[in-house]
């Protein structure tokens, strides 16, 4: 399968900074899974602006058109917040932005969103997309708000079960949304292929995938 520049810099970009790691890791799933995906790891100026880089280089490619970026607690307040900046800098695009609290703040700025209002259609940003429940209450939360959720971009597909299918394609069913990803574990698969030094790696990975992906 043909891989664009744009993945493989980026699955590159997570190996060399330990954002994708192989071994034993227990998922909140209960699933043991040969490997971890972890974009809190983007934890110094550097590290962060090269993530949303990433983001906003996939969004303007992508052609994705929004009117604000929205980043659930915890980790999309980094990731909003950092695209944003990226957007402007990088591709001289002016988006507002805003996050949640996990608890409505009832003094000072009061409310549970920090930031921009959250008016019109909403780009969702996350790290990974796993059962989707996550996504889901940031669009309930959203929608009952009066903004509109429009597009979902996340780092990275686990391309796992949702309910009755795979959760990017089980959202994008049933919300119409359109769910993108940077990357897919299937984009991981073949760039292992082309890497003989890991072909262990690729043999855990082929397994799990057998066993876990829809």
């Amino acid at each position: 399968m043909f891989m664009n520049d744009l993945k493989k810099q980026f699955i590159e970009f997570t190996l060399e900074h330990q954002i994708l790691r192989f071994g034993n890791f227990s998922l909140n799933s209960g699933r043991e899974s040969p490997y971890f995906f972890n974009t809190g790891l983007c934890n110094t100026g550097k590290l962060l602006v090269s993530l949303a880089d990433f983001y906003s280089s996939f969004l303007v490619k992508n052609s994705i058109d929004y009117d604000f970026i929205f980043g659930p607690a915890y980790k999309g307040i980094t990731l909003a917040t950092s695209i944003s900046n990226s957007l402007y800098n990088s591709h001289s695009t002016n988006k507002p932005f805003c996050f949640n609290r996990k608890e409505a703040k009832t003094h000072g700025e009061a409310g549970i969103f920090v930031g921009s209002a959250p008016k019109g259609r909403a780009l969702i940003v996350d790290d990974v997309i796993s059962s989707g429940k996550s996504i889901i209450e940031s669009i309930d939360l959203l929608s009952v708000n009066g903004a509109i959720p429009s597009s979902i971009v996340v780092a990275f597909d686990r391309m796992e079960l949702g309910i009755d299918k795979r959760a990017s394609i089980e959202i994008s069913e049933k919300y119409k949304i359109q769910v993108y990803s940077i990357i897919t574990l299937d984009d991981i698969i073949d760039f292992l292929k082309n890497n003989k030094m890991m072909s262990t790696e690729l043999k855990l990975m082929t397994e799990y995938m057998e066993l876990y992906k829809r």
